[in-house]
């Protein structure tokens, strides 16, 4: 990530009302996507990575369809749960999280835990590795 955008220019894209005296934010689907855009702006793509893992989205850029990865993630892959880039699984936490995958990997059904993310994992909500503890 290069890029993130201000805090300020994030709350202009949703709305704000005081309920039971605590401040609450709502937004219109519009509203919601062009904020996840915004802030996906940060992210970076890796173009050669991108258009391998996704032949369809190749194609469509080879074909003037779609102008490179970068815009395709940002205006539909994100939102239809493709990767900007591998993300490098922790593999021993991965199976600790998910323990019944070790069996189908011993048995040969999934080649690894990075398969399973790329494949399923990510899509599914599931961490390739631990999360970073917030501050207080």
């Amino acid at each position: 990530m290069d890029y993130v955008p201000p805090f300020e220019t994030i709350k202009a894209l949703v709305n704000f009302a005081a309920l039971k005296g605590e401040l609450t934010v709502s937004a219109t689907y519009s509203q919601f996507t062009a904020m996840i855009r915004f802030l996906l702006q940060g992210v970076e793509v890796d173009e050669d990575w991108y258009r391998a893992q996704y032949p369809d989205v190749d194609e469509a850029i080879r074909a003037g369809v779609v102008p490179s990865a970068r815009e395709h993630f940002l205006n539909d892959g994100y939102f239809e749960g493709r990767m900007p880039f591998q993300i490098p699984v922790d593999e021993a936490f991965y199976l600790k999280e998910n323990p019944g995958l070790a069996e189908f990997i011993e048995r040969g059904e999934i080649e690894s835990a990075q398969r399973h993310f790329d494949d399923n994992g990510y899509r599914e909500g599931r961490r390739p590795f631990p999360a970073v503890r917030a501050l207080p």
